[in-house]
Parts: C-alpha cells; structure tokens; sequence
C-alpha cells in the first residue's frame, strides 16, 4: 500500500493524499476526514521523510517591483501561497539593463541553490534565452507576463500572460474610430523589451496600418514614472495644441496624464479623451475615470497558483495560457 493506492481509493491525485499527511490547510475537510479513513481502514503507514520533510519552497520573483500590477500578483499569490503551506522565497529585480543570459543564469543559480520546488518569475524578457538554458532549470517554473521565444513548443517551462500585443492594437484603434487624427501616444521607453515594449510596438504599427504615421512624432516615454510622463506630455501640448486624445501604456500614470491636461486649460474626457491599459482599482477613482483594457488579474492569479503546484505535484504538463484584456469603458473615452 502507497500513496497512490490511497488516492486511487479517495479518488484523489497522490499530490492531495500528500497534503493531508502534512497537515495542509488548503484541504477540504470533507476530503481530509475520506482520506484520514482510508488511511486508518488500510493501516497504511507513512515513512518517516513523507512525514517529517519541509514544506516545498516555492521562488516568487518580480521583475519590475515598481509595477503595480506586477505587486498586485505577487501579493495575491504570497497570500495564496501562504495559506496553502507553502514556504516563500521572494526578491525583486529592477535591473532591465542586465544581459538577459546572464540574468538567466542567476535565476538558475538561485534555483539551486535554495532547492526551489518551483518558481514563479513576473515580468522581464528571456527572449533570447536559448533552450538548453531553459532545459538546465532544475525545477518547475511559470513565467508571467514576460516576453518568451516565439517557439514554444515542447518546452519545459510554463507561462501565462495577457494578450498585450493584440489588445494594445485595439486601444489604438478604437481611439482611430472615434475620429481621432491627432493622438499623443506615452509609451514607457523605447528601449523597454517587456510586454510594455510589446504594448508600445502594438501602438506604432497600429497607426501606420492607419496611414497616420505623422503621430509617430507625437510619442513620448514616461519611463513609468509619474513626474517624467508629466513633464513630457506638458511640453508635447505646448508644442502641439490640437492634440485631441492620449494613448496611455499604463493606467498608474495615467493620473500624470489628466494633470497635465488640466494645467493646460483644458478638459480631461471632453478636449483631450484618455485610454489606458491595465484596469487597475485606482483608475475607477480617477476624475475622469479612466477607460481601459483590463487584464481579469482574480482570474489569472488563481491560474498561475493551480499551474505551479500542478507542475510541481506532476499532476500537470507545461503548458501556455493567454487572457484576453477587455474593454471597460469609463468617462476619459466614451
């Protein structure tokens, strides 16, 4: 008799019969109560290192810890995390600049050396990592929200993102519906390779496919920050009064954004309309309140949990997961 004869009994995965041997709290009780009686009914008895081993250690690592969305997720999964018994290993990382293969190798250094289970990186771009780097992972890993090697087949890690490319195209446009030939663009920075590099790319093409490249010239870089966005939007309007919308890359700084508008004299949602990416609580607390693709954040946190302790129970297989931003339409762009 072993684990898997118990779940097999308790038709359960051997992953759960695991965590209630362990005392995890993230189990039912009417589950652990079927389970506990299978045990006591079989006699089974558990070695010692099932018993007595550590909780599995699981890395949360975010690139881009200024991010709120990025520290909305990792919030969201610490708390998950934690109530499921799971030790945390955290750190932050803002250094974009690093070459991406050498920060690569850090992260399977870290792995290793504290014994991860599994690892859950936010945010940064491995897009030139080649694939024997990937195959030295000596553990599970879900990348979220970073920009990956277009090939992903038959690899050996996982990801879940937002369809950045594809919904920043249609932020653009729906501005280009409405009639809008003038339109500033703020982008984080020309030289980002995130997914908000993504989301800027998606704008530009979005605009030549529109034959109005002459709003190329109006793009601006916030770098993410409020006081540069709104020290760049300020001189832009200046220079350029007939500006009648901004393509925002974030909805944190589109708060730079209604300033800026405002000290020009002029109306935020009426003289200027807004659209942003994100959906972030703030932007519904915004005057005007902002419209904005929102990333379903409750939705893809629970996924990214149920993916990394599936991978890491080997109860699930590698697998990529796209959701769709959507449209919330408020008063900056009706």
């Amino acid at each position: 008799m072993n684990i898997r004869d118990i779940a097999q009994l308790a038709n359960v995965t051997p992953g759960t019969v695991s965590k209630v041997l362990n005392n995890y709290p993230d189990i039912s009780n009417s589950t652990r109560e079927l389970v506990l009686k299978i045990i006591e009914e079989y006699q089974y008895k558990p070695n010692s290192y099932t018993r007595q081993r550590k909780k599995p250690s699981i890395g949360l690592i975010v690139e881009g810890v200024n991010n709120s969305i990025y520290a909305t997720i990792m919030e969201m999964l610490s708390i998950r995390l934690h109530n499921g018994g799971y030790t945390i290993l955290s750190y932050n990382d803002n250094y974009y600049i690093q070459d991406k293969t050498e920060k690569f190798q850090e992260l399977i250094t870290y792995a290793k050396k504290n014994k991860l289970n599994g690892i859950i990186y936010i945010g940064g771009n491995f897009e030139q990592v080649s694939k024997e780097d990937f195959l030295a992972l000596p553990c599970p890993i879900v990348f979220v929200h970073t920009v990956l090697p277009n090939n992903m087949e038959e690899t050996n890690y996982s990801s879940v993102q937002v369809n950045h490319y594809e919904a920043a195209y249609k932020q653009m446009t729906y501005l280009i519906s409405k009639g809008h030939k003038k339109i500033c663009t703020l982008i984080s920075s020309k030289s980002d390779n995130s997914v908000y590099g993504l989301r800027a790319k998606a704008y530009t093409d979005a605009l030549r496919d529109n034959q109005l490249e002459h709003n190329l010239s109006l793009i601006i870089e916030g770098e993410y920050n409020f006081s540069r966005s709104y020290d760049a939007l300020t001189k832009l309007l200046m220079q350029h009064d007939d500006i009648t919308a901004v393509c925002c890359v974030a909805d944190v700084v589109s708060a730079a954004v209604i300033r800026a508008i405002n000290d020009r004299g002029k109306i935020p949602g009426k003289d200027i309309e807004i659209i942003s990416f994100d959906g972030i609580e703030a932007s519904n607390y915004y005057i005007p309140s902002i419209t904005t693709f929102a990333q379903p954040i409750r939705e893809l946190t629970i996924c990214i949990y149920d993916l990394i302790l599936g991978l890491i129970n080997q109860e699930r297989s590698p697998q990529h997961i796209t959701f769709q931003a959507k449209l919330i339409t408020n008063e900056s762009c009706k």
